[in-house]
């Protein structure tokens, strides 16, 4: 399929009915100098299936054609620059992410810093129609007619199979401004006009984005690049995979979804993992390439670059994700922003991002460590370069807790053995930041509070 489509999504005005806020957004963006506004897109979607005689395999070289189609109401909110001229000239479209069974996904600190617009789309069904309980930490959710059904009570969804067209439909809107006939002027942004558009997605969101990639990217063209963080190394198989069948093992370090993501060189494509994702990427791991890179942050955990959503979810009246001893401590948001930064020079016709090794690891001998515990290669964080703990990307227990990942502090003795004392190790912590700024990855705003935090460790290690 390579016949370009221009089907876009028809938007509403902005929603102003029901509990008074879109679900999910974040309530503080007037102190960045942000707005947010929220659409209910109405359309007509198609599916994707493969072409009769073709498997679909883990090259991601998948060969689809279109399927049934079927109408659709859903949202998108927008996050945008109240001031239009902070407005830097990028729109990231985000797939948000429906795991817990509703949709979770919000502009970062740095995307409102930096004068980015971004639009929140809900595209998978399990946000308009809930889902059961599927494991423990994963409760029963009534999905968002029931939630707020002043707001939300006329959305209606036809399946995820419908999923990767509602997304390009709802990106187009927000990219061309398009609303119903009568609807007011300035469009979704606001009267902003975007020169590049860049999707994204974390998780289960991005391995819908990878499929989207491997199936729609060719023929759609409605994206500038694609941001993928924690992507499990797994692309949702045309038409519908279940999720428990994609996330299911098959063996020998396979899953019911593994598959690399097709870099056709149209567009730059970015995928960021922490160390969770790593043993699912092994064994389909591909070589960066001039329109393709792959970077992987040791020590790292899935969870590591959220923010604390237990304000969110009170608002909500959704539970609250529990706690979890020795939950792993690295945040590492300032890669994802670096990352990020270095995406958008890319797709601007800037250079490519630097590569870096990869976590070292095999399906025989699973993740290496070294002599403290913590994993060797991969992009390395000062808690590695300076250690004291040892970080893993995953731990025993329950699906949401082993996302967390874990930190196990150092005893005394081995600080002890390690640091004579807290002017040491705060100079091989700063060591480790100035090797991390040299290659692109911290930002001029998060250079000093990567620094602040190596001394409020130290404060509390050497008193």
């Amino acid at each position: 399929m390579t016949q370009r489509r221009t089907e876009a999504a028809t938007a509403s005005d902005p929603v102003t009915g029901g509990r008074g806020w879109a679900f999910g957004s974040p309530a503080d963006v007037t102190e960045h100098g942000y707005v947010i506004e929220e659409f209910l897109l109405d359309g007509v979607a198609q599916s994707y299936e493969p072409v009769p005689g073709t498997v679909i395999g883990r090259d991601g070289q998948w060969a689809v054609r279109p399927g049934e189609r079927a109408g659709y109401r859903t949202r998108m909110y927008v996050a945008r620059p109240a001031d239009p001229a902070r407005f830097n000239g990028v729109l990231v479209v985000n797939w948000l992410n429906v795991t817990a069974g509703f949709d979770l996904g919000a502009p970062s600190a740095h995307e409102m810093r930096a004068g980015y617009a971004w639009a929140g789309v809900t595209a998978q069904a399990v946000a308009v129609n809930g889902q059961p309980a599927l494991a423990p930490g994963f409760p029963a959710t009534p999905g968002l007619p029931r939630i707020d059904p002043g707001r939300y009570g006329t959305l209606h969804h036809p399946g995820d199979q419908y999923s990767y067209d509602i997304f390009t439909q709802a990106a187009r809107a927000v990219r061309r401004g398009r609303r119903a006939a009568g609807g007011a002027d300035g469009g979704l942004l606001g009267g902003l006009t975007p020169r590049l558009v860049i999707a994204s997605g974390a998780s289960q969101s991005a391995a819908r984005l990878g499929a989207y990639v491997n199936m729609a990217d060719d023929q759609e063209r409605c994206f500038d690049g694609y941001f993928l963080l924690t992507h499990w190394g797994l692309c949702v198989y045309p038409p519908d995979q279940p999720l428990m069948v994609t996330f299911g093992p098959l063996g020998d370090g396979f899953h019911g979804g593994s598959s690399a993501i097709s870099d056709r060189g149209r567009v730059p494509i970015l995928v960021l993992n922490s160390e969770s994702e790593t043993m699912h990427n092994v064994p389909v791991r591909q070589p960066d390439s001039p329109t393709f890179r792959f970077w992987e942050i040791a020590g790292t955990a899935h969870t590591g670059m959220a923010p604390d959503l237990t304000p969110l979810l009170t608002r909500e009246g959704l539970p609250v994700f529990p706690a979890a001893e020795n939950a792993n401590s690295i945040d590492w948001t300032w890669v994802r922003n670096a990352a990020l930064e270095h995406l958008v020079r890319w797709a601007d016709g800037g250079p490519p991002p630097p590569s870096f090794p990869l976590v070292e690891a095999s399906l025989d001998a699973g993740i290496q460590h070294d002599e403290t515990g913590n994993a060797t290669g991969g992009i390395r964080v000062p808690e590695l370069e300076a250690p004291t703990a040892v970080h893993s990307g995953t731990r025993p227990g329950n699906p949401l807790a082993a996302l967390i990942g874990q930190s196990v502090p150092c005893t005394s003795a081995q600080l002890a053995a390690r640091y004579p004392d807290a002017v040491s190790y705060l100079r091989e912590w700063d060591a480790a930041v100035d090797r991390a700024r040299g290659q692109g990855l911290v930002l001029d705003a998060d250079l000093e509070g990567l620094r602040e935090r190596g001394r409020k460790a130290a404060a509390g290690l050497w008193r």
